[in-house]
């Protein structure tokens, strides 16, 4: 092959290798914090984990977020001893985590699969909740549906 094709192309792979280092590294810097959180939450009694309740002004986007959530306030049922499923988060956390996500930019379903850790079930339906409310709004960036924050209404 030609040696000024071959050199092109490895300084093309190189700075695009540049520009994503800073995306690989805040992605790691997220597993490590969502790690942490993971395991100081096991290692508190089930009585002290409670889910965190954001609240902002009317209009904002944590204002419309508690809107999404309170959707229903129906208890779930007691968990019988040998069950084998897997406990649920608790409610509302598949919002919370789209929001935190949303307020770095706008992203694709499968860009908050990796962000949040949740299915593309999870998502969806998360989403479609805010959209609702009116915390966030669909988008289209490179041909594909994109989710961002919903900007509030300027008086």
């Amino acid at each position: 092959m030609n040696a000024d094709l071959l050199a092109r192309v490895r300084a093309e792979i190189d700075a695009r290798i540049g520009a994503l280092r800073p995306a690989l590294e805040e992605y790691q810097e997220l597993l490590d914090a969502a790690a942490k959180l993971e395991n100081e939450a096991a290692s508190q009694p089930k009585s002290e984990v409670t889910p965190v309740r954001r609240r902002g002004p009317r209009g904002s986007a944590a204002g419309a977020l508690e809107l999404a959530a309170s959707g229903s306030r129906k208890r779930a049922a007691p968990r019988r001893q040998g069950t084998s499923k897997p406990e649920s988060a608790p409610r509302g956390a598949a919002e919370r985590a789209i929001v935190a996500a949303l307020e770095h930019g706008s992203h694709t379903v499968g860009e908050l699969v990796l962000v949040t850790a949740l299915s593309g079930a999870e998502i969806r339906a998360g989403a479609k909740k805010l959209e609702r409310a009116g915390a966030i709004g669909r988008t289209r960036r490179e041909g594909r549906i994109a989710y961002a924050l919903s900007v509030p209404a300027a008086d």
